[in-house]
């Protein structure tokens, strides 16, 4: 794919790392944000839990969003951390995150995907979780833990807004100067960019792109879609997709010497 050009889903505030990666590999990143994050109708319940975190033993996030907006309202309330609770992270992205407010020791599970996270979380039973989210989060996580004897409350710390109109312009711009692929970070994502698609009336144009996908839970919503299975990154991360890219990168140069 060297010399391409690359459509990036991510609310532009996300993009910037993904977008150097791409870069590295001599791939021109096109932002296209499929989705944009927005305040919840109310802080009340994140609030709520932040003054009560001494009644918790783990907190979870699935997001680097949910830990910035968990941060910026700590400090916004005059909140507290407790030295006895312990953090989880779905995946790298998420725990750098937490490591740039200061927390050193955050678990991941071996797979990083919110269901695994559910599964592997090694919290006892009987212990309390609070779970930090985005509206649409998938409830998988929280029903597993509860499935294993924890107790878990949910907090919306952002809305996701899908297919935001500023986008249909960019996704027009794209398609008339030629992009090649399209990366798709989670299920919103898809659902944003078909969206977007349909306002700008482009699906014959984006039918032959080539799609990558993150890891199981983005792909299956790019074949709900009916559109071409995609391209999976190994490790359902953002390093993993820059792997997958130079893999690719490197079994077209082998065949182009043979």
């Amino acid at each position: 794919m060297t010399g391409r050009r690359i459509v990036i889903t991510r609310p532009l505030e996300h993009a910037e790392r993904l977008a150097a990666m791409l870069q590295k590999l001599d791939i021109e990143p096109v932002a296209v944000p499929a989705v944009s994050y927005e305040p919840p109708a109310t802080y009340g319940p994140l609030d709520g839990a932040i003054h009560h975190l001494d009644q918790y033993q783990w907190v979870v996030f699935t997001s680097r969003t949910g830990v910035q907006v968990f941060f910026e309202r700590i400090a916004a309330e005059s909140g507290w951390l407790s030295g006895h609770l312990r953090w989880a992270a779905v995946g790298p992205g998420t725990a750098d995150a937490l490591h740039a407010h200061g927390i050193e020791h955050v678990w991941t599970p071996s797979r990083y995907l919110s269901a695994t996270l559910g599964d592997e979380l090694p919290a006892q039973h009987g212990e309390h979780v609070l779970r930090i989210r985005a509206d649409t989060a998938s409830p998988v996580p929280a029903e597993r833990l509860r499935s294993r004897g924890i107790e878990v409350d949910e907090v919306v710390a952002y809305r996701t807004v899908e297919a935001p109109p500023e986008s249909v312009p960019l996704l027009r711009r794209a398609i008339v100067r030629g992009v090649h692929g399209v990366i798709f970070t989670s299920a919103s994502t898809v659902r944003g960019f078909a969206r977007l698609v349909q306002h700008a009336d482009l699906n014959d144009e984006v039918a032959p792109l080539i799609l990558i996908a993150i890891g199981p839970v983005t792909a299956d919503a790019i074949r709900a879609l009916g559109w071409p299975a995609p391209l999976m990154a190994d490790e359902h991360s953002l390093d993993g997709i820059a792997a997958l890219l130079q893999r690719r990168q490197s079994d077209a140069t082998g065949v182009a010497r043979g």
